[in-house]
């Protein structure tokens, strides 16, 4: 019933967020890369190359039903739900193996409230939002001595984003050197240790080579603190007070259980990977960067708790209820959904009239628009948000109306006066130019 309840309240808010055009340029891109998962997987706003030169995720095919059925990016607002409140089975499964029912409840039901869990479900869609709860299930596993759910769960890990080989590798030593007395233990370990490096040298010594020799891995232009480029949302400096201000705000709404546990460990990899990042972008608690260590960290969360527990039933009821105070405090004040932008207002006639004529548009027309109409065009294999002669060109004149009166519509102007384009549609919000 609880994952029922959180499931709902992520499909409500994601596809409201969605219908009122606040869904960016990610939806897009991975219904493009999913609609054609047969046939190139591939997306325009990745430069019309195979995905997985860009990263490993086969996982991704999985994903096309949704697509199918719901025609678009809403498929994957239904499924990323799904997905990210899937993550409270396994962590019901640690809590209910150490705690009384109605305390296992309890905590599983203070995990559901992490606010970083709404963010991961409510934003744009990310291939890393399989990684939580396949991450949590590895920490069951391990935990319940379930050897061969672990390294299941760890294959399937290493299909979700190569940065999962670093973790998978990481976890696969710890757990070995923890098990070392322990034979089980450590050859569960050793196995999902090899796993990482098959995997990594399947992608980077076979697929990658093989596809593309020539093709770089951008990945890495987070960590080349040499030559920063241009950044989304600035540059964060070593000196910078946005790390110890993410872990504070990751850890307080867990009420600093997860220190009290050996999973804690498994969080490390990618807590690292986020937070050697010269980009701001990566250190931010609403970015979908959580995914990497959310599922670990709540994991170690629910043993911290049982941990407590095993000390002072009242210690542990009053860090419980600490975390539950603390995680609706920031979603009420902080939320990383960010809802004053997300989910500024009710959508309205004129969204839905909007998004039928993008919908009339033909699939075989290259397209260019805006970063908040392209969302709702990634069924179309050949929209982008770079506009330079493509068959239709759709301006937005209902987010920053300032900025179309100053500077779109004399754009809109002059291509028509030019002959170049005509215009075809006209209202509720956008101007659709088709070329001549």
């Amino acid at each position: 019933m609880l994952y029922v309840s959180l499931a709902g309240v992520y499909i409500y808010l994601g596809t409201w967020r969605y219908a009122i055009f606040r869904a960016g340029v990610d939806d897009s891109i991975f219904t493009q890369v999913v609609d054609s998962a047969l046939s190139g997987f591939r997306a325009s706003l990745e430069g019309n190359v195979n995905h997985l030169l860009v990263h490993f995720s086969p996982i991704l095919v999985t994903a096309w039903p949704f697509v199918d059925v719901f025609k678009g990016a809403p498929g994957l607002i239904v499924l990323q739900s799904l997905l990210i409140a899937a993550t409270i089975i396994p962590l019901w499964g640690i809590a209910a193996a150490r705690l009384p029912r109605w305390l296992a409840f309890a905590t599983t039901l203070v995990a559901a409230t992490y606010p970083p869990l709404s963010s991961e479900a409510v934003g744009d869609f990310h291939e890393l939002a399989f990684a939580p709860a396949l991450a949590a299930t590895l920490v069951w596993a391990i935990d319940r001595k379930a050897w061969r759910i672990a390294i299941l769960a760890a294959a399937v890990l290493a299909t979700v984003k190569e940065d999962q080989f670093v973790s998978l590798a990481f976890i696969g030593v710890v757990t070995a050197i923890i098990g070392r007395k322990e034979r089980p233990m450590r050859s569960c370990g050793l196995w999902i240790a090899a796993i990482a490096f098959g995997a990594a040298i399947f992608y980077f010594g076979i697929l990658r080579p093989a596809i593309d020799p020539h093709f770089p891995y951008f990945s890495l232009h987070f960590y080349q603190w040499g030559r920063v480029l241009s950044t989304p949302a600035g540059f964060a400096d070593l000196s910078s007070p946005l790390r110890a201000e993410y872990l504070f705000a990751i850890l307080l709404p867990l009420a600093f259980l997860p220190l009290g546990s050996r999973y804690v460990l498994f969080a490390v990899p990618g807590l690292v990977e986020v937070l050697s990042s010269h980009e701001a972008i990566t250190i931010l608690v609403g970015a979908h960067y959580t995914d990497t260590w959310s599922g670990y960290l709540l994991a170690a969360f629910v043993d911290g708790a049982s941990n407590v527990y095993r000390r002072s039933r009242d210690l542990a009821g009053l860090a419980l209820v600490a975390a539950f105070v603390a995680s609706v405090w920031t979603s009420a004040y902080f939320s990383p959904i960010n809802p004053r932008f997300a989910l500024y207002r009710q959508p309205i006639e004129s969204d839905r009239a909007r998004d039928r004529e993008l919908q009339s548009l033909p699939r075989s027309a290259s397209i260019g628009t805006g970063g908040f109409i392209i969302a709702h065009l990634g069924m179309n294999p050949h929209s982008t948000i770079a506009m330079s002669d493509q068959d239709y060109l759709v301006f937005d004149a209902f987010n920053d109306p300032e900025y179309w009166r100053n500077s779109d519509a004399a754009k809109v102007t002059q291509l028509v006066r030019s002959g170049t384009y005509a215009k075809v549609f006209d209202g509720d919000g956008i101007v659709v130019l088709r070329r001549r």
